[in-house]
């Protein structure tokens, strides 16, 4: 395995904290990833102090660092927030332009998908983690954007475990998000970027 640093062990962690059941909450020991990734527990506390403020992971008196579980009957408030967060974000973003780089991204990103055949889990997390990461740098805003990143975290474990309750990994709305993503590209403003994301009005 290549050197690890803080993001990497994030990176690692994020891909499992998702595609576990949502229902799971284990206990993150320090000393036990930091064998695992064979570095001194600095890193790992960066890496979860990191994870914290995105949501991922939540620290209990007396238990230690946690995966934060995905309750049933928060389900629909977690989608909403993340929608009125987006929605809030376009309105404030407006109409910059995106940059080059973001446009090539997703472009590259809807092509992946649209050939695909079936898309199994893996495949699933590192198409959202990208997409993720290309909507919310495209922020001017540091407090919005982590804000943002926080709840389309949530969102996304929500798309993965109805995806990985289906019993194919297949996520169906998807591709569909992903073909929004890319007619925003024509677009070319991050408010666009940022409504591709939003269901319509005929969606479930």
């Amino acid at each position: 395995m290549a050197k690890n640093n803080a993001e990497t062990i994030a990176n690692a962690l994020r891909k499992r904290i998702c595609l576990e059941p949502p229902t799971a909450s284990p206990v993150l020991h320090e000393q036990a990833l930091a064998h695992e990734f064979g570095v001194s527990r600095t890193p790992v506390r960066q890496a979860l102090q990191g994870l914290a403020y995105e949501r991922l992971v939540e620290v209990r008196s007396g238990v230690g660092t946690v995966v934060s579980p995905l309750k049933p009957e928060d389900k629909q408030r977690d989608i909403d927030l993340a929608f009125a967060l987006l929605n809030v974000a376009a309105d404030i973003e407006g109409d910059r332009p995106l940059s080059v780089e973001t446009n090539a991204y997703i472009v590259a990103l809807e092509r992946q998908v649209s050939a695909a055949d079936e898309m199994n889990l893996e495949t699933n997390f590192a198409i959202r983690s990208t997409s993720l990461h290309i909507i919310t740098g495209e922020m001017s805003s540091d407090i919005l954007a982590n804000a943002l990143k926080a709840a389309l975290w949530r969102l996304f474990r929500w798309r993965m475990a109805e995806a990985s309750e289906a019993g194919s990994g297949i996520d169906r709305r998807l591709p569909e998000v992903m073909a929004r993503m890319a007619e925003a590209t024509r677009v070319g403003t991050v408010r666009a970027l940022l409504e591709a994301q939003l269901p319509r009005a005929d969606e479930g």
